[in-house]
């Protein structure tokens, strides 16, 4: 591996790191200026990528759009747990915590 390809393979570790880090504070559509900084930074980070290599920015968002599946699907999993098992507990204080949890799902 050449100095070239090496700097190349951590630049891209290095702003695949940024956005990751980037997207677990990031919350759209807020409309504070927090998150229009973070957005800011997203789109440079994107970007930056994108120009350095394309390719490996498509497999980024694949990974991401990946990510965001998985975590629905087990968000769907859960609450499809918890509606079944909400008509068996007979603790008011559980059941108003389920209800709390499965309104977080809507």
């Amino acid at each position: 591996m050449t100095h070239e390809q090496l700097k190349k393979l951590m630049e891209i570790q290095y702003l695949k790191g940024r956005l990751d880090e980037l997207y677990k504070g990031y919350v759209s559509g807020s409309s504070t200026t927090d998150s229009r900084m973070v957005d800011y930074r997203i789109s440079k980070y994107e970007n930056k990528l994108k120009d350095l290599d394309e390719v490996v920015f498509h497999l980024h968002q694949v990974e991401r759009t990946n990510v965001r599946m998985a975590k629905q699907k087990s968000k769907n999993k859960i609450k499809l747990l918890l509606q079944e098992i909400l008509p068996n507990i007979e603790s008011e204080r559980l059941i108003e915590r389920i209800e709390k949890q499965l309104n977080t799902y809507n």
